[in-house]
């Protein structure tokens, strides 16, 4: 075999330091890809989780404000429509409180000058929405964060949106002045300023996604008609 030939073969290949680099360098470029991907994923879950969080409070405060605009209506000023504290478990209040984190008012939809707690068209007289909240209006020993809206079917409060962390309620007179107590003066209550609180996923917890709040202030329309029984 001619001298270069062999020379040629004896110089090809890598050696062992030429192959421990060559390890290293792409050890570091596949870490830094991974880090990268991880960041690039960690970022898409936070926007997912904003989106979702907002998605929560636009839905809840839309329903809320909504509902409670129309507290107290009646097509024909029947009275006994409107805010109410009736805070006992179980039949018949299930829990129906108005107070610094929940509210229940009704409306005559039907417009036949009863609140009706059956039948049809009896879900349409009740606006009532709480925090953690079970089945017979008690207060859940544990929080879900899950908002609830009153019915009057089997499952008494029926669940709207989930991870709300905070839910509150405050009341003002006809004047514009705050109700401190509302409880024992429901009927004074012409305006409710809402304020809602969501909070990221349970298996996001950890990701240091930062809570939304969002609020309005509602009117209700029909609470100072003139109504005579």
């Amino acid at each position: 075999m001619p001298y270069g030939f062999q020379k040629l073969r004896a110089q090809s290949g890598m050696t062992l330091i030429e192959l421990l680099v060559a390890m290293a360098i792409s050890g570091l470029i596949l870490g830094a890809i991974f880090t990268l991907f991880q960041t690039h994923q960690r970022m898409a879950i936070r926007q997912s989780q904003a989106a979702l969080m907002q998605q929560e409070l636009l839905s809840a405060i839309s329903l809320i404000s909504d509902e409670l605009r129309m507290c107290g209506f009646s097509a024909h000023a029947a009275p006994g429509f409107g805010f109410s504290h009736r805070p006992g478990t179980g039949a018949p209040d299930y829990g129906r409180t108005t107070t610094r984190s929940s509210v229940y008012c009704t409306q005559d939809m039907n417009a036949d000058g009863v609140v009706n707690e059956s039948d049809s068209g009896s879900l349409r007289e009740h606006s009532g929405f709480r925090l953690n909240v079970a089945n017979d209006g008690a207060a859940k020993p544990e929080p879900d964060n899950v908002l609830r809206k009153y019915d009057t079917g089997t499952v008494r409060w029926q669940p709207v949106n989930t991870n709300i962390g905070d839910l509150s309620f405050t009341y003002f007179n006809e004047r514009g002045d705050i109700i401190e107590d509302s409880q024992p003066d429901t009927q004074s209550i012409r305006g409710v300023l809402v304020r809602i609180t969501a909070i990221p996923s349970p298996s996001h917890a950890g990701m240091g996604i930062g809570n939304s709040t969002m609020s309005a202030m509602v009117w209700c329309r029909n609470t100072d008609m003139d109504k005579t029984p």
